[in-house]
């Protein structure tokens, strides 16, 4: 899975949208996956990121 170079497929605002969600869920004490590690959130984040999945980070909303 590893390569020597990486393409970011999201664009700022996407970016953006999902950091001030992770907040509000930090800053609310809250989690919207309760169940998962760590390391599965920051795998899933980093798919994201680089396109690997459509699927948001966040239920509902469009990848």
């Amino acid at each position: 899975m590893y390569r020597s170079t990486y393409q970011m497929a999201r664009d700022e605002a996407e970016i953006d949208d999902v950091l001030n969600k992770c907040a509000d869920a930090e800053d609310e004490g809250r989690s919207q996956y309760p169940g998962m590690t760590y390391e599965q959130g920051v795998r899933i984040g980093i798919e994201w990121l680089l396109g690997m999945t459509g699927e948001s980070p966040f239920e509902g909303d469009e990848g």
